[in-house]
């Protein structure tokens, strides 16, 4: 469990830093020229210039992932859901963009394979750990198997 955790601390901070630096660029420079953008990419989309996915990718991606990253540096109460959460965020964000750009770099599936990594990551912790859904799904099963004991003995 401590490499998982390792691995998962790493992903985290390192999604996070690079989204909190793309999204400074683009904050900065909307128009993309000085990291070699151009808005003519948003055409498709609702966006005449990179300052919305800029602020979306520094505080959703970018602090998003930080926080997920100290969260399970820490080992708070909902490290794990978090981690995933993100891990969802990531893949979501890259869909959309895919989506509004109309094309695929090699960069969004990595991006994409990272995301789901994270998200898969969190499931197996919330199984090994037995939290949420899988604890309710399991006192479920027993409440039924309860249930169906106490009609056969009542049926006796």
């Amino acid at each position: 469990m401590k490499k998982i955790y390792r691995i998962q601390s790493f992903i985290l901070c390192f999604v996070g830093m690079g989204a909190l630096f793309g999204g400074i660029q683009a904050i900065f420079d909307p128009s993309g020229i000085s990291y070699g953008m151009s808005v003519d990419l948003l055409q498709t989309g609702p966006f005449t210039n990179f300052l919305v996915p800029g602020l979306f990718l520094f505080f959703v991606i970018g602090l998003g992932h930080l926080a997920a990253f100290i969260y399970v540096k820490r080992r708070l109460k909902f490290h794990i859901y978090m981690s995933g959460a993100v891990g969802c965020m990531l893949m979501a964000w890259i869909v959309i963009q895919c989506y509004i750009l109309q094309s695929i770099h090699y960069l969004h599936i990595i991006f994409f394979l990272i995301g789901l990594f994270e998200s898969i990551i969190a499931l197996l912790m919330l199984v090994k750990s037995g939290l949420f859904p899988f604890s309710l799904c399991k006192s479920l099963i027993m409440k039924n198997r309860k249930n169906k004991k106490e009609k056969a003995f009542k049926l006796k």
